[in-house]
């Protein structure tokens, strides 16, 4: 899992179409696993996108951590 207090989100891409990550307020991402085949993806307001689509994720590591 990569959380916005470790990684800043910058860009995430479903199916090809690029998205502000900031914009959207991304603040969690789990990948798919191995009992799991889902991206989940989760949002400052508290709702979680959940898909099996194509799914890119554009983030750097926050300084000092």
């Amino acid at each position: 899992m990569w959380d916005s207090e470790k990684v800043e989100f910058t860009t995430i891409s479903i199916r090809g179409k690029e998205y502000d990550a900031k914009m959207f307020g991304v603040v969690a991402v789990n990948p798919p696993q191995a009992d799991s085949s889902w991206w989940e993806i989760e949002f400052t307001d508290g709702t979680t996108l959940v898909t099996n689509d194509v799914v890119s994720i554009r983030f750097r590591k926050r300084k000092g951590r």
